[in-house]
């Protein structure tokens, strides 16, 4: 298994993988080619044999753009954020159904953590996404890499898309009753 930048080849794989686990109206084609030649987004793809296995996609900001990429309620969270030079925002980490449950969530992760820290990040943060039945998907593994949980959001996913209808969930339909859970870890 290789985990790397995204390439124009993968773009079909991580979509397919977008589709299944995040919803049909959450990511499009658009958002991973952005990734592929931009300052401010990055996406890892973990491949095997050239079949993407799962994908991450990273947002690099300042406070200017705090509203914009967490569209957070006024709170103590938001203004500890806003008063960050540089935030590094984990935006979406999803992996093939079958392949679960091997690690490959976690080397993800890591490897979007660790260019997060070489460019200098004065916050790390991740939207984790808690299923209505209580499930958080990678808060685990958030904490297990310095992450605190702080806040958390009922329906939070439907401001990220157009449809008056809300997000559509492939847990709980439209609108999306989930939680979104604000993890933060701060360069001290």
């Amino acid at each position: 298994m290789e985990i790397r930048n995204i390439r124009t080849e993968d773009i079909p794989g991580t979509l397919s993988i977008s589709l299944a686990e995040l919803g049909s109206d959450y990511l499009s084609d658009a958002d991973f080619i952005e990734a592929l030649d931009s300052e401010t987004t990055f996406c890892k793809v973990a491949t095997d044999g050239g079949k993407v296995l799962g994908f991450s996609v990273c947002q690099v900001f300042g406070p200017e753009s705090v509203d914009e990429f967490l569209r957070l309620p006024d709170s103590e969270e938001r203004d500890e954020l806003m008063r960050c030079n540089t935030i590094g925002l984990l935006d979406s980490v999803s992996i093939l159904n079958e392949m679960k449950g091997h690690g490959i969530g976690k080397k993800l992760v890591r490897s979007c953590f660790d260019s997060f820290e070489s460019i200098g990040m004065d916050a790390i943060c991740a939207m984790a996404w808690k299923s209505i039945e209580g499930t958080t998907n990678i808060g685990h593994l958030l904490t297990e890499l310095g992450l605190k949980p702080s806040l958390s959001i009922q329906g939070y996913w439907n401001q990220f898309v157009t449809s008056p209808d809300g997000h559509d969930c492939p847990v709980c339909g439209r609108p999306c009753r989930c939680y979104g859970v604000l993890y933060t870890k701060f360069k001290n």
